[in-house]
C-alpha cells in the first residue's frame, strides 16, 4: 500500500534514545524498596499500556542504576524470549535487561503513536529475532529497525483516537478494581466481623468456628461443593480421540479473563468425555493448584460468571495445574470466591500448600475441603439478599465493555497506522499539540 504524503521511513534509533535495562544485584537488598517501579516482562499485559510492577527500587537503587532511569512517557518493548510485550511508563522507572526502551524525541514524534506503531509492527519485529531457544533482538538490531511514520500532526491525531480507547479501558479497569474491593470489604464485614444487616438485634453464640451470630451455622466445603475436579491439558493438535477444541485457562490467565484483556490462553484438544467432565460453567471457581513457592502461594482463584463464558465464546476448561471448585448451587460461587480471596490475603492458604523438593508448591485440596468451612445464616432470605449484593459487585459488565473496546481499537489500529484511513482533514482534539 502506498503511504500517505509526507510519511517517511525512520529507524527506531532516530525516534529517540534506546536504553536496555539492567537488573540490580538481588543480593543487595538495600537497592530495592518502594519508590521507583522496576518493570519486567511479566509485569506487562497484552494490549494494556500500563505495566503492573511488583518490584521497586529504593533511592539507593536509583543512584546505583541512574544511567538506566527512564522518564515518564518512555515506550518499553520486550526483546528477549517473550518478544513484543509493550508498555509506556507513567512515572520515572527502571526495567530489566529483557526490555529495550525508547525515550522518544517529543519534538518529532508522539510517544503514544510510537507505542501503537510498535504494537502494529510486532509480528514483523518478532520475525527479525535471532536464536531458537530464546529469541532475542539486541539493542543494535532493535535500533536499526525501520518504521513508516507520518508527520507529527498526523501522529498526534492517530494517537488521540487510539488513546481515547486506552483511557476508557483504563477507567473501566479502575472501576473493576473498586467493585472488587467493595465486594471483599462487604464479605469481611458480613461473614468475618458479622456486621451484617440487622446484626444489632442478634446475639453471639459459641460454635466450632468460635463466636458466631445466633441463627447462623458452620457449613463445610465438603457440604458446599458438588466436586473439586482437577483440570486438563489435552493436545496441541487434534487426534483420533482428542477432537474437541477448548480454551484452557491457566493461573497466568486469571487477570486477563477478569479484566476483559486480550486472552492468551491456549486452545487445546481433548476427548468428548473429558470435556463433559471439565467444561467450566457459571458459578465454578478455578483455584490455582501449583505455583513457584518461592514467589507465590497456591490458592489464587477466578470466579466463572456468565459474562466470563460469553467473552471467551467457546468451550473452556481449567488447566491441569488448577482445581475447579463446583458448588451444588452456582449462587454460592461468589461466596467461595470471596472466602478464598480472604484466606489468601490473610496468608492462611500456606497451611494447605505442600512444597516439593523442586520448589513447586502444590495445593492440598482434599485437606482443604475436609477442613475449611464458612459461617452462613440459616435465614434463606437474608443469605439470598447478601449473595445477591455480592454477586452484583463481582459480575459487573465493565470487563465486557473492556473486551469490546479492545476489539474495536485493534480493528482500527492497522487501518490508522498504515494510512488506509486518512485523518489529516479530521478535526480531532489533540490538546492543542498539533498547532
Amino acid at each position: 500500500m502506498t503511504a500517505s504524503e509526507g510519511w517517511q521511513k525512520v529507524k527506531i534509533g532516530q525516534i529517540g534514545r534506546v536504553v536496555t535495562g539492567k537488573t540490580p544485584p538481588t543480593k543487595r537488598q538495600e537497592l530495592y524498596g518502594d519508590k521507583y517501579p522496576f518493570i519486567t516482562p511479566t509485569d506487562i499485559s497484552e494490549g494494556y499500556y500500563k505495566a503492573q510492577p511488583v518490584r521497586f527500587l529504593s533511592e539507593e537503587g536509583h543512584r546505583y542504576q541512574k544511567r538506566y532511569l527512564l522518564p515518564k512517557d518512555t515506550v518499553c518493548y520486550t526483546c528477549i524470549a517473550s518478544i513484543g510485550k509493550i508498555c509506556m511508563t507513567t512515572e520515572p522507572s527502571f526495567t530489566n535487561q529483557q526490555i529495550n526502551s525508547i525515550i522518544v524525541d517529543s519534538s518529532n514524534f508522539d510517544y503514544r503513536f510510537i507505542y501503537h506503531l510498535l504494537r502494529y509492527e510486532t509480528e514483523r519485529i518478532r520475525a527479525l529475532a535471532s536464536g531458537a531457544a530464546a529469541p532475542i533482538i539486541n539493542k543494535s538490531a532493535f535500533s536499526d529497525i525501520e518504521l513508516l511514520v507520518p508527520p507529527l500532526p498526523i501522529q498526534r491525531k492517530i494517537a488521540a483516537i487510539l488513546s481515547a480507547y486506552d483511557d476508557l479501558i483504563e477507567n473501566n479497569t479502575r472501576r473493576i478494581a473498586i467493585l472488587e474491593e467493595m465486594a471483599q470489604a462487604l464479605y469481611r464485614e458480613w461473614f468475618v466481623h458479622f456486621r451484617f444487616p440487622g446484626h444489632e438485634q442478634v446475639a453471639m453464640v459459641d460454635s466450632e468456628l468460635g463466636l458466631i451470630p445466633e441463627g447462623w451455622e458452620r457449613i463445610g466445603y465438603s457440604e458446599l461443593l458438588e466436586s473439586y475436579l482437577g483440570g486438563g491439558w489435552g493436545l496441541e493438535e487434534p487426534s483420533e480421540k482428542e477432537t474437541r477444541p477448548v480454551v484452557v485457562i491457566r493461573g497466568t490467565d486469571f487477570d486477563d479473563v477478569r479484566l476483559g484483556n486480550e486472552l492468551r490462553a491456549p486452545i487445546r484438544y481433548i476427548t468428548e468425555s473429558s470435556l463433559e467432565k471439565r467444561r467450566l460453567q457459571e458459578g465454578d471457581v478455578v483455584v490455582e493448584n501449583s505455583v513457584n513457592a518461592s514467589s507465590r502461594c497456591v490458592g489464587s482463584n477466578l470466579l466463572i460468571t456468565r459474562g466470563t463464558l460469553n467473552r471467551i465464546g467457546m468451550d473452556t476448561i481449567a488447566a491441569s495445574f488448577c482445581k475447579v471448585f463446583r458448588p451444588h448451587d452456582p449462587e454460592f460461587g461468589v461466596l467461595i470466591h470471596l472466602h478464598l480471596k480472604y484466606l489468601y490475603g490473610e496468608g492462611r492458604m500456606e497451611f494447605y500448600q505442600h512444597v516439593a523438593t523442586n520448589g513447586i508448591g502444590n495445593f492440598q485440596a482434599r485437606r482443604f475441603v475436609n477442613s475449611e468451612a464458612m459461617p452462613l445464616p440459616k435465614d434463606v432470605a437474608l443469605l439470598a439478599e447478601m449473595i445477591g449484593l455480592l454477586k452484583d459487585l463481582t459480575t459487573s459488565n465493565y470487563a465486557e465493555r473492556n473486551a469490546n473496546l479492545r476489539r474495536t481499537r485493534d480493528l482500527l489500529l492497522p487501518r490508522l497506522i498504515s494510512g488506509e484511513v486518512d485523518v489529516s482533514e479530521l478535526e480531532i482534539n489533540t490538546g492543542g499539540l498539533d498547532q
